[in-house]
């Protein structure tokens, strides 16, 4: 965790440990000991379901699923930095990984969260997330990587003046115990690296968030509220490189302000409730409602491909 002397533009840590965001807006710097009994019990059964899965077939001890939520998956250009930075830093550090582009093709607003929620949905299922071979059973992925598809680590281990290769080689390793965070300026968005026992053990990402904004703090007080607040990376403002794809930025540009409020007051909402950790059992990844309609390759970088999961959401009732 870096220190209170730590700055950065609008997260500026505080010497309890915690950013001044989250001392004065998310209720304050909370820190458990240990993680809540619940959510260890919950996280191991997970752990368990995971090893059974694995049994009997040649697997490394950590696979990671690097998730991207996007929508406009014919937009190359969009991913074409990240393609010639990320696979040649994951295999440079030794990590067994794939890659896979979440791709909303309804005509609802983006949801970044459901997207997770409909991969991680998805990995649990006969098929899984990957294509596959005829008769080669897809990998068993227990650690997963939420990611913008517009940030990754800077090239050649150069950061300016700060010397990158130590802390970029931790970035996306197995998160143990805590999450790990790899956004100067936020709580769980940009990239976070996560086991996927916990991801499951808070019920994923909210639903609810429709449009850009607030998922990533729904997310964060979920892990914060079981014990695992994620960690920042270090040198992060050096070491990992930020260019807003140019579709994402357009979707940003038009997000109706009071859509984003809307988010931030359910934000607000969750901590006046004593039993806000309820709110994760009814909404989450068991209650995403979602179809993959279809499943296709595209190359990624040199000898490396990206899977293209084309998902429709759904939602019942009507989006203010």
């Amino acid at each position: 965790m870096m220190s209170g002397a730590a700055c950065f533009a609008g997260f500026r840590f505080l010497d309890n440990g915690c950013s001044w965001y989250e001392t004065n807006h998310l209720g304050g710097c909370l820190r458990l000991s240990s993680p809540r009994p619940q959510c260890s019990a919950a996280a191991d059964t997970n752990t368990q379901r995971h090893l059974r899965q694995a049994e009997g077939r040649s697997t490394p001890e950590h696979t990671l699923a690097v998730l991207m939520p996007y929508r406009g998956a014919g937009r190359v250009g969009d991913l074409h930095s990240l393609c010639s930075r990320l696979p040649a830093h994951l295999e440079a550090i030794g990590v067994q990984y794939r890659l896979f582009l979440l791709n909303q093709v309804d005509a609802l607003p983006f949801n970044r969260g459901a997207l997770v929620n409909a991969a991680v949905r998805l990995m649990g299922e006969t098929d899984g997330l990957v294509l596959q071979r005829s008769g080669m059973p897809p990998p068993v992925f227990d650690y997963l990587a939420i990611h913008d598809i517009d940030r990754f680590p800077v090239r050649n281990g150069r950061g300016g003046r700060v010397a990158c290769d130590n802390a970029t080689a931790e970035y996306y390793s197995f998160p143990h115990p805590s999450p790990r965070v790899l956004h100067p300026s936020s709580f769980a968005g940009g990239v976070l690296v996560l086991q996927r026992a916990h991801f499951e053990a808070v019920n994923g990402f909210s639903n609810e968030y429709w449009g850009w904004g607030e998922e990533d703090n729904d997310l964060f007080l979920r892990l914060r509220w079981c014990g695992w607040a994620p960690r920042h990376g270090q040198q992060l403002e050096s070491c990992m490189e930020h260019r807003d794809c140019r579709l994402c930025a357009r979707q940003k540009r038009a997000v109706d302000p009071r859509r984003l409020q809307l988010h931030r007051e359910r934000v607000g909402a969750q901590l006046a409730r004593p039993s806000r950790h309820m709110d994760a059992a009814f909404d989450g990844l068991h209650t995403a409602n979602f179809t993959a309609l279809r499943r296709t390759t595209r190359r990624c970088g040199v000898g490396e491909s990206v899977h293209v999961i084309d998902v429709a959401l759904e939602r019942a009732d009507e989006i203010v």
